[in-house]
């Protein structure tokens, strides 16, 4: 059975070792007793359940490697999931008379440049850029630009917008269906930013309507696609030497330009000048280091009491932690981005971070040989990131760290789950007294730790984990 985030939310609380949310203040005065207790909490937890079937297990955690890129301090995860995307409009960008002089010259219209530059297929989004169309050709259908950004598809332009050349008379003109004129010196072209948050693989494309102009509709019937990856109709374009940068761009940027095909049938002209666009932005960083986690979150009851089953007593988040130098080196005649991985040698070390504890008896957390004492820092009867009374529970982020420390030598085992938390009482004297200690669950108990994914929320008080989070005897 996999456990899902969604279900998590706001619905499994932490399954580890703070142990005594509403706690019954009971004694734990010997072994039989603690057994006893059990056995009530395991009669608590099928009545509210149902019988557990012998070989559910309690580690739901994929150990996913989660990436901390120090420059933008943006987390990035494989490929998949979803990406937030920030593309917007910028303001426009004035394209000088020498660029549009150079694709009169080089690119005219009806003329072979298939063999110009090189196919422009598909870049990363890791660094941001900034998108500009400037100048379009002799080009007979209705088309818009796109971008493909890990799967997900946004419009960019379309022909014709927000678009003006001004002529050599010092005068403003829309764009026509006869392209850029003669003596136009000069286009206003609107730009479009790009803000990275991830590593992600995009592409652009063109959906053409080949009835002409009037064919296009708003719903993008009757579109095809030209994919710059499946059609090659786009070509990134050799740049010129002394080929002068458009008003505004830095001199350090990259920066080359996109030419677009809007036919792919046999009889194509195959001019790439249809459409072209600028494309540019800041310098990649050629080497950088990131940090790589991968992480589980325990989440742990105390048996302060046998009916409760929020497993907000002790949450723990535990990780194998290491640096990776990763190298990019990118083509700007392509767009290609190559990039390499490596690991950086004696980088690697374990760490736990202590984000709940609501029981109100004093514990000590184990995880392999090193230990962690609530009262230690803080009061034992204080409920510490549960909700409790309303407050806000913080699941993530530096407002959430009850307590952080390395892992001596190491020496967690994420595939055993050597993991534990003792429960006691103190008696006048200070002496601990009425010991017990819970250990990670076998297949088929009745659990109190459990190991979910890092962004799995925990629940308030008193709220039992989602009934589908247990396998009933025979269920797949």
């Amino acid at each position: 059975m996999k456990i899902k985030s969604l279900l998590v939310c706001g619905s499994m609380a932490v399954l580890g070792a703070a142990f005594t949310s509403c706690s019954k203040d009971i004694a734990f005065d010997s072994e039989g007793a603690t057994q006893r207790l059990y056995a009530e909490y395991e009669a608590n937890f099928v009545k509210k359940y149902g019988a557990i079937d012998p070989n559910q297990t309690w580690d739901f955690a994929s150990m996913r490697p989660v990436r901390t890129l120090p420059s933008t301090n943006a987390l990035t995860r494989a490929e998949g999931d979803n990406i937030q995307i920030k593309l917007e409009e910028q303001g426009t960008i004035t394209i000088n008379s020498d660029i549009i002089k150079w694709m009169r010259k080089y690119m005219k219209a009806g003329e072979d440049h298939s063999q110009m530059g090189a196919p422009f297929a598909s870049v990363l989004s890791r660094n941001s850029f900034i998108i500009a169309p400037f100048y379009q050709g002799q080009a007979s259908y209705f088309w818009e630009l796109w971008v493909n950004i890990g799967g997900q598809e946004y419009k960019i332009w379309e022909k014709y917008d927000k678009l003006k050349y001004i002529t050599s008379d010092g005068q403003s003109h829309d764009l026509t269906t006869s392209g850029v004129p003669n003596n136009a010196v000069q286009v206003v072209a609107p730009t479009f930013k790009y803000t990275a948050t991830k590593d992600a693989s995009l592409f652009f494309f063109l959906k053409v309507w080949k009835g002409g102009d009037t064919a296009h509709t708003s719903d993008g019937s009757g579109s095809i696609k030209l994919s710059s990856l499946d059609n090659g109709n786009m070509r990134a374009l050799e740049k010129v030497p002394g080929l002068p940068m458009p008003a505004g761009v830095p001199d350090d940027y990259f920066a080359y330009i996109i030419g677009c095909e809007d036919n792919e049938d046999s009889g194509s002209d195959s001019d790439f000048e249809d459409l072209a666009f600028l494309f540019f932005g800041p310098p990649l960083k050629e080497v950088e280091e990131v940090e790589v986690r991968q992480t589980k979150r325990y989440m742990m009851e105390d048996l302060g009491a046998t009916d409760d089953f929020d497993f907000n007593d002790v949450v723990v988040d535990v990780s194998n932690v290491s640096k990776k130098k990763i190298t990019r080196k990118e083509n700007f005649s392509t767009g290609h981005m190559d990039v390499f991985e490596e690991d950086i040698p004696n980088s690697h070390y374990q760490e736990a971070i202590v984000r709940a504890a609501g029981g109100t008896l004093d514990f000590t957390l184990e995880i392999g040989s090193t230990s962690w004492n609530k009262s230690d820092k803080y009061s034992i009867t204080d409920m510490l990131n549960t909700g409790w009374h309303g407050e806000t529970i913080y699941y993530t982020g530096d407002e959430s760290v009850l307590a952080r420390f390395p892992i001596t030598n190491d020496d967690w085992d994420p595939s055993t789950n050597n993991i534990k938390v003792t429960v006691y009482k103190k008696d006048g004297n200070g002496v601990s007294e009425d010991v017990k200690t819970i250990k990670f669950p076998k297949k088929g108990e009745a659990p109190m730790i459990i190991a979910v994914e890092p962004d799995v929320e925990w629940m308030v008080e008193r709220n039992g984990v989602p009934q589908n989070w247990i396998k009933q005897p025979g269920e797949e």
